[in-house]
């Protein structure tokens, strides 16, 4: 089955809560408490301020406020700026990308649970 894809476009404005499945593609303006999903892709003018996100891919080439809790790869484009609390397992920024605030790198959960046996 294939992973559902959607699209959110630049004169879309969310507020609230925004959960999804699969990918989304969000190029408009968010304000509010949670965003949470499988693989988030901020779009170069897009704002998203959030009190939480949680997600497993972050893509980023817009604006993101918040504390992103992001399971396995957050990329920050070369537009990208992220302020706020970021705890992932893999960080990856081209060059002009911006980051202000807290940065935890850690092992995904299911790493360390399996002993070899």
């Amino acid at each position: 089955m294939a992973t559902p894809r959607s699209e959110l476009s630049k004169d879309i404005e969310v507020t609230g809560t925004m959960k999804f499945q699969g990918e989304l593609i969000f190029e408009g303006k968010f304000n509010g408490d949670l965003i949470q999903g499988n693989s988030l892709v901020v779009g170069e003018y897009a704002e998203v301020h959030a009190k939480s996100i949680i997600v497993d891919n972050l893509t980023s080439a817009g604006l993101v406020e918040g504390d992103a809790k992001v399971a396995m790869r957050c990329h920050l484009k070369e537009t990208a700026h992220l302020q706020g609390s970021l705890k992932t397992f893999r960080l990856a920024m081209d060059d002009g990308a911006t980051f202000t605030g807290g940065l935890e790198i850690s092992k995904p959960a299911n790493i360390g649970a399996k002993k070899a046996g």
